[in-house]
């Protein structure tokens, strides 16, 4: 992984060896509510984590548009604070939304995807400078269901007119969960070689670079902040949150996680519409 370019933060107290000081946190499904909302009783226990000295964490596979107001809304745009967006692609200084770390994708990787998802009849977008590009003449539901969901708008460009030159976060293919999950059966190996893939949502198949995934995002920040695996506490879930579970010393699935992360998970703690984050860090940072 390349060095990270993030100002160093001393002092850390070391006394209690045992106590949490960074908590990760997925977005949709665990710190949102069905309403796509953050609780008052989790932006309190947010709030005294904070105040306890712990680093809070929001780690998405949303774009930073999408990870932006929630920010706002718990006083992490503030320097000294981060995120990771695009499922661990990129490292965001949180007040700011500079890349201080990036795994990102070529247009070659978007040609070589869009061929396959053209042959097998998938929606493809792929996101790149704050945008949602796709090649489909016929926009897929899913791809506007995510720009509403990121607060970021969808061009229409074809193929043969994508600049060379662009980079992109990651590229989402979408289509009906059991259509998609025929499909998942069916990818090479070598696609998996090549690239992260991840299963988001039950609709979103996710072509990430190799060395992006949430838990080398927060492997890398938890070294720059000289901190310890047990001092990691993360909370998800879908599987796109199991890479975190590997670099945490407390890994913490929601009621409504898939059955795979709560198989490797700490605990579980209650569903996203009953507080679970705020019950999780509760339990076991505060």
């Amino acid at each position: 992984m390349a060095k990270l370019l993030l100002p160093l933060k001393m002092g850390i107290k070391k006394e209690n060896c045992m106590a949490i000081k960074l908590i990760a946190i997925d977005l949709d499904g665990t710190l949102l509510n069905t309403h796509h909302q953050i609780s008052d009783n989790v932006q309190n226990v947010l709030q005294q984590a904070q105040r306890n000295n712990i680093h809070i964490i929001l780690a998405s596979g949303r774009p930073y548009s999408g990870i932006q107001p929630y920010l706002q809304q718990l006083a992490l745009d503030k320097p000294g604070n981060y995120c990771i967006s695009n499922n661990g692609s990129v490292i965001h200084d949180a007040s700011n939304g500079n890349h201080l770390i990036d795994f990102l994708l070529d247009i070659d990787d978007y040609k070589k995807i869009y061929a396959q998802t053209e042959e097998l009849d998938l929606s493809l977008h792929a996101l790149g400078d704050n945008k949602i590009f796709t090649a489909n003449k016929i926009i897929g539901f899913y791809t506007t269901h995510e720009a509403y969901l990121s607060n970021t708008l969808i061009h229409y460009v074809p193929m043969n007119e994508m600049p060379t030159n662009i980079l992109f976060t990651k590229l989402m293919i979408s289509s009906e969960e059991n259509y998609l999950s025929s499909i998942i059966k069916k990818i090479p190996s070598s696609y998996f070689q090549q690239y992260t893939l991840v299963r988001s949502t039950p609709y979103f198949l996710e072509v990430l670079n190799k060395n992006a995934n949430k838990g080398l995002a927060i492997q890398a920040l938890a070294q720059q902040l000289d901190l310890h695996k047990y001092e990691i506490m993360c909370i998800g879930d879908q599987n796109n949150d199991l890479p975190m579970f590997d670099v945490a010393g407390t890994c913490i699935a929601m009621e409504n996680a898939t059955d795979e992360l709560k198989s490797r998970a700490t605990g579980v703690t209650s569903c996203n519409d009953t507080d679970g984050v705020a019950r999780a860090i509760e339990k076991y940072a505060l």
